[in-house]
């Protein structure tokens, strides 16, 4: 590796001292620039390495999130060093990232949108934005956690979800906490990480439980700041709402588009466009999604037999509810509650059930 020592600027007037590298790196430049500010007393030390902007994949799978996370089980990750992570370059975010802000400056892009983040303040980036042009000061600190898509919807799903909360989040990713909000976050944060740190029977569920009871008690959270700044929804996002309401409020839940469609008085095919755009999915796979949430509900906590799950579901038969779960869930409905029970009181190597 060359270093170039190509421009070097020095302003003592007003205590201002930059200078520029460049760093020739096979066929790559790197350039690192540096300032040292004095603004009314305080020091502020911002570094920021550029390189090209190629656009980079933002996902848990990656080498480099890999090492920088503390726990990262391909679904779910937390980080709280980000020094090893790309942020110079343009990141396509495949996940949801929840970003707290501890001390010291960070400023970034999201969409093309300025923000600037300071202790308490707290980022929340669904996937498909773009992130750019990172700037973190020198002693910036901050919890994150990471989760892929699936994880999201798996721990909560779609119905669960406040969609005023969803809606107004992906316009405005960032918001301040109030310092007891703040402190609730990093409660939640470090003993995920402590119940991370080592392994023992039944991890991945307790994770799960306090991921579970996070996202509910912090979108207690965002509901309070939505309140405040409240923002009418269009005519899509509001259609969108009165869809997930009358699939969550229905039971047994009828499996056609055309019954919900016909109910808020819009053709399918503009339902299920309106719900791929707001929702990233079709309407049949926001339907599917809910009636799996109640077979998966009756078939693991109910003593009902399969039949009973069957009709009660409003399936018109045995064999088509069999067909209907292995295709979604993987199992016919036998092994599927057989395994159920298993993931609920495991085996050791001798045969002895564990008692949880």
């Amino acid at each position: 590796m060359n270093v170039c020592l190509i421009f070097v600027y020095l302003h003592f007037g007003k205590s201002v001292l930059f200078w520029k590298c460049a760093v020739k790196n096979g066929n790559r430049e790197h350039f690192l620039y540096l300032s040292d500010k004095y603004i009314s007393g305080e020091k502020q030390l911002i570094c920021k390495q550029k390189t090209d902007k190629e656009k980079m994949k933002g996902n848990l799978d990656t080498p480099v999130m890999q090492k920088a996370t503390i726990y990262n089980d391909g679904d779910l990750a937390f980080l709280d060093d980000l020094s090893d992570l790309k942020l110079d370059s343009m990141v396509q975010n495949e996940i949801f990232v929840i970003a707290l802000c501890l001390q010291g400056k960070a400023s970034l892009h999201i969409d093309g949108v300025p923000y600037v983040a300071y202790p308490n303040d707290i980022f929340i980036c669904p996937p498909n934005v773009i992130i750019n042009d990172c700037l973190l000061s020198v002693d910036f600190k901050c919890y994150c956690i990471g989760m892929t898509l699936s994880y999201r919807q798996e721990i909560v799903p779609m119905a669960d979800c406040n969609w005023d909360v969803r809606l107004w989040f992906q316009n405005h990713p960032h918001a301040s906490l109030s310092p007891h909000d703040a402190e609730e976050f990093c409660r939640y944060y470090e003993l995920l990480c402590y119940k991370a740190s080592h392994s023992y029977v039944n991890q991945k569920k307790v994770i799960d439980a306090l991921m579970l009871a996070f996202v509910y008690d912090m979108q207690n959270v965002m509901e309070k700041i939505v309140r405040i700044n409240p923002r009418p929804f269009t005519s899509g996002e509001q259609l969108f709402k009165n869809f997930i309401e009358l699939l969550s409020s229905s039971y047994p839940k009828n499996r056609r588009v055309e019954f919900y469609a016909d109910r808020l008085h819009v053709t399918p095919k503009y339902l299920s466009s309106v719900c791929k755009k707001i929702g990233k999915k079709t309407a049949s796979q926001f339907i599917d999604q809910a009636v799996l949430k109640d077979i998966e509900y009756l078939m693991k906590h109910s003593s009902k037999s399969i039949k009973e799950i069957t009709a009660e579901l409003d399936f018109p038969s045995l064999s088509f509810f069999g067909k209907y779960v292995k295709k979604h869930l993987g199992l016919s409905p036998k092994a599927y509650r057989e395994q159920a029970i298993y993931d609920t009181f495991p085996l050791t190597e001798d045969g002895q059930t564990v008692l949880i």
